[in-house]
């Protein structure tokens, strides 16, 4: 579903003074003073950062309801994009997976490590930017039910129905947990249902087991469900990014550039101050409504207060830093940081039986973590 979302602040301001008309001296200084902070906004955002000649407009894949793409659409409701003369058309999902199936409808796209992983293994893109390293990728089992009383006894999992979104990095977090007891996959039931309706089937009496992420999962804690674990508490680091096609890689680099850079500033923005923090969560709560994504104000705020994505210079050092491989199974050369994060993940799915050490090889040889995007932004603003 695409939405343009690109928002004209002048134009909203004009619009409100419309309404208020007849408001008198007070509220045209008010006025003047909220434009005159949302102009600040944008040249700290757009910084360094050079217009457009000609209007451009963005596809960008959405991943609804997960903090990881969001930053994107709080840079555009501020006015930066605009200011750039870039459009930004959203289109909507709520799973990796389907976002790569999907692929002819954008142009970059942000998903967590389930969605990176199909992207760097069954198609041609490059993975530009890290988002975000989710640790609230959660389980949860009903109160007064045999999991929850005894939730690391394998008998209390074994033949259980487990409700989540397959082929996520939640499943490996489940996979995961069940393997620390001595089990797998396959001692379980899986059903599978995206994020939202996995809360919605598990309220109605689905299942014995929920996984679920962010919002939903602080939805299914609010509905009196025990949280059995998450992947803060196991230790699994889960990065999420952002991948760009290959023809706009080579067609339209500077706007991939551009958007990375106001990725990572409105991410920066967010946690200025407290009014930054309850903007954003209040822009959040907008799009989940929009889309129809299981949300009240409570989470929203809490949502964001738990995602901490990389600054601007996080970002280019996960490009640019390099070491060994931990693992030590890869000598050609050193990994830059991102190419190691992604492989905490990625050995976790290759332990499962999803990947292979031979596709990981792959992935390091055809070095489809991309730092060009991070080096042009490093010169550009003088890092």
């Amino acid at each position: 579903m695409k939405k343009a979302i690109a928002l004209l602040l002048a134009g909203t301001m004009a619009l409100s003074m419309t309404a208020c008309g007849g408001g008198g001296a007070a509220d045209t200084k008010a006025d003047a003073e909220t434009t005159a902070e949302a102009s600040e906004e944008v040249t700290k955002l757009t910084e360094g950062l050079t217009p457009f000649e000609e209007r451009q407009t963005l596809r960008l894949g959405f991943f609804t309801g997960s903090p990881l793409s969001y930053p994107f659409l709080f840079a555009d409701k501020l006015g930066a994009f605009d200011a750039l003369n870039i459009d930004v058309e959203y289109v909507c999902f709520t799973g990796g997976p389907a976002m790569m199936e999907a692929n002819a409808e954008w142009d970059m796209a942000s998903c967590g490590l389930g969605g990176l992983a199909n992207g760097l293994f069954g198609y041609d893109f490059s993975l530009v930017d890290i988002t975000d390293y989710e640790e609230n990728l959660a389980v949860f089992a009903r109160e007064g039910s045999d999991i929850a009383k005894s939730p690391e006894d394998p008998a209390a999992w074994k033949g259980a129905t487990i409700v989540y979104p397959a082929g996520t990095t939640v499943q490996a977090v489940i996979a995961k947990y069940l393997n620390n007891m001595g089990l797998t996959l396959a001692d379980v039931e899986s059903v599978n249902m995206d994020n939202s309706n996995a809360l919605t089937g598990f309220n109605g009496g689905t299942g014995d087991a929920l996984g679920c992420w962010n919002a939903i999962a602080l939805s299914a804690e609010d509905a009196g469900h025990v949280r059995i674990t998450d992947s803060g508490q196991l230790g699994i680091k889960m990065p999420c990014g952002t991948f760009a096609k290959k023809d706009v890689m080579e067609n339209n680099f500077d706007l991939v550039v551009t958007a990375c850079t106001l990725f990572h500033r409105a991410t920066e923005w967010v946690y200025e101050s407290d009014d930054n923090m309850q903007q954003a969560a209040d822009w959040y709560l907008e799009h989940c409504d929009e889309e129809g994504f299981l949300c009240n104000e409570d989470i929203a705020l809490r949502t964001m207060e738990w995602y901490r994505g990389p600054s601007v210079d996080e970002w280019i050092d996960l490009y640019t830093k390099t070491s060994p491989d931990d693992a030590g199974l890869y000598t050609k050369r050193e990994l830059l940081q991102a190419e190691k994060d992604i492989l905490v993940g990625l050995d976790f799915f290759i332990s499962e039986g999803k990947y292979t050490n031979e596709d990981r090889t792959r992935y390091l040889d055809d070095q489809r973590i991309d730092p060009s995007v991070a080096l042009a932004a490093k010169e550009l603003l003088g890092k």
